[in-house]
């Protein structure tokens, strides 16, 4: 059982590190459901309490994963972002947590309070949609 655990534990590690050196500059233009071209995209955020993360910083996009363990925040998420709290801009996928917060969203939440804000129905508990 440790050793499975501790081979977990080095994955993520990797993982986290591959993702750290993977940044590229976004090359679409900016608008409503495209993040800033002045921000760099990560494949996999792994954090603590944003900006407490790998990569390191609030200056990233995800494309892909972003999991927490207490509050993740990022300005534009696609993918799929799992954590207690999670709070982005434009979410284009699924949010699963306690708490979800979002602007603009294409996609689901899922979690006990789930709150987006340019939709018709802002705040519905247990599932939340707007596409």
């Amino acid at each position: 059982m440790k050793i499975k655990s501790l081979a977990i534990c080095a994955a993520l590690a990797v993982a986290s590190a591959v993702a750290s050196g993977a940044e590229a500059r976004l090359v679409q233009a900016d608008g409503p459901n495209y993040p800033r071209a002045d921000r760099f995209v990560t494949p996999l955020s792994c954090c603590l309490a944003t900006p407490v993360a790998l990569p390191w910083g609030a200056d990233w996009d995800v494309c892909g994963l972003q999991a927490g363990i207490l509050y993740n925040d990022v300005s534009h998420m696609t993918g799929l972002q799992i954590g207690l709290f999670n709070v982005t801009d434009f979410c284009c996928g699924v949010q699963f947590g306690l708490v979800n917060v979002t602007r603009r969203m294409m996609g689901v939440q899922i979690g006990l309070v789930n709150v987006i804000q340019e939709s018709d129905v802002t705040f519905l508990p247990i599932l939340n949609a707007y596409f």
